[in-house]
C-alpha cells in the first residue's frame, strides 16, 4: 500500500478488545523502548483472555516483532486479536485526497493484482463513508524456510466526498478471516474525516 505524501488529518474510534494498534513510526524511531512496551502490553492483551505458555508468548512475540517491522508513517496499522484467538492479521487504514497520486497507486495496486479477479470484487455500502468495493484473494507464497503458505489479503475501498479510504487486511491465520469480516464495516464507521469532505 502506497504511503500519502499529504496526509489527512482523521480520528478512528475501534474495538480495543478486537484490535491493538501499532505504535506511530515517530515513536519507535525516537524512543526505542517503545517497542519493548508495547509488545508486553500486547501480550498482556492475550493473558486477560486466557493464560499463556512459554510457547504461546514466544510464538505472539516473534509475531509482534513482525508486524512492528511494517510501522511506516502517515499508515494506520492495528492487529486484529480477537480474545482467545491466534491471529496474525494486519489491518492498514491510510485516508488520502482521492484526486492525488497515492490514491491512484492504492486503486491500481488493489485491483491490478494477480491474485485479483472480478469476481472477488464485492460492492460495499456504508452509512458514513459512501459506497465502495472489497476486492480478497488469497495467494500463495513460498518463504525461505521452504514451507509454503497461503497469504489472504483484502482491500476495501471507499470514496467519500473528495477522500479515499483504503483499507487493507492480510495475514496467514485465514479461518481469522471470518470474524474480521464481522467487525470490518464497524471498524470503517469508526473513521472521523474532517468536515472539509464532501464540500
Amino acid at each position: 500500500m502506497a504511503t500519502p505524501t499529504s496526509p489527512i488529518t482523521w480520528d478512528l474510534d475501534y474495538d480495543a478488545a478486537q484490535f491493538i494498534p501499532l505504535p506511530p513510526a515517530a515513536e519507535l524511531a525516537d524512543r526505542p523502548e517503545t517497542a519493548r512496551t508495547w509488545i508486553d502490553a500486547v501480550l498482556g492483551h492475550y493473558e486477560s483472555a486466557a493464560a499463556l505458555t512459554d510457547g504461546d508468548r514466544q510464538g505472539l512475540t516473534v509475531t509482534a516483532e513482525a508486524l512492528l517491522a511494517m510501522v511506516e508513517p502517515f499508515v494506520t496499522r492495528l492487529w486484529f486479536a480477537p480474545p482467545g484467538v491466534y491471529s496474525d492479521v494486519l489491518v492498514s487504514i491510510v485516508v488520502t485526497d482521492l484526486a492525488g497520486e497515492t490514491a491512484r497507486e492504492i486503486v491500481e495496486g488493489a485491483t491490478t493484482s494477480p491474485g485479483a479477479t472480478a469476481a472477488d470484487g464485492i460492492a460495499i455500502e456504508t452509512d458514513a463513508h459512501g459506497s465502495g468495493i472489497l476486492i480478497r484473494r488469497t495467494d500463495g507464497v513460498q518463504p525461505e524456510d521452504g514451507r509454503a503458505l497461503l497469504v489472504a489479503q483484502w482491500d476495501l475501498l471507499l470514496e467519500n466526498g473528495d477522500v479515499l479510504i483504503a483499507v487493507n487486511a492480510m495475514g496467514t491465520t485465514l479461518p481469522v478471516f471470518a470474524r474480521l469480516e464481522e467487525e470490518l464495516l464497524r471498524l470503517v464507521e469508526g473513521i472521523r474525516l474532517p468536515d472539509r469532505v464532501g464540500a
